[in-house]
């Protein structure tokens, strides 16, 4: 038996166990979306904002699993079970990571991930500004500066904050 598979089980017995584990579900949800397989996931995050609502992380995950369609040109039918055109996945998915950074501003990866759909959606400003509020958390986010790099022409020096302290000078 592989690792993953014998994670899962262990994930599934742990919620089995203890209905309102929100980190077992977590971790289950993202094997999940690391196997390719986003519509095993959204009865776990649905199940985990029954009972907490405000989690980010939850909405962070629907809004990838939606994105993840549009993302990777998979026929909305083969991931929800129902024949939605671009536009309504985006709409969702973007509803959701939204939500997600409402909950949590400082979470990267919805920034990230929304910044992406506003490209797809031809709104660049929006981009642009989603990558610079990822930024101002890490820098060091180097797909993040060649996106922004690309959408604005600017070369990857003039994006860094100046002020940014990046350690001790060494001599």
């Amino acid at each position: 038996m592989n690792d993953l598979k014998s994670i899962r089980i262990a994930l599934k017995k742990k919620i089995a166990n203890d209905k309102e584990d929100v980190d077992a579900r977590l971790s289950l949800a993202q094997i999940y979306m690391s196997d390719n397989n986003p519509e095993a996931t959204f009865p776990i995050y649905y199940e985990i904002l029954n009972f907490d609502p405000e989690n980010a992380e939850a909405y962070m995950g629907i809004g990838l699993a939606w994105g993840f369609s549009i993302l990777e040109n998979i026929p909305a039918v083969d991931l929800h079970g129902e024949d939605v055109d671009e536009e309504e996945l985006l709409i969702k998915s973007i509803e959701f990571l939204e939500r997600s950074i409402e909950l949590d501003p400082e979470t990267t990866t919805s920034l990230n991930a929304l910044a992406r759909l506003y490209m797809v959606r031809g709104l660049e400003g929006e981009a642009i500004d989603m990558f610079k509020q990822s930024l101002l958390i890490d820098q060091a986010q180097h797909d993040v500066l060649e996106d922004l790099q690309k959408l604005t022409g600017t070369p990857v020096w003039k994006l860094l904050e100046k002020d940014v302290y990046m350690g001790e000078f060494e001599e």
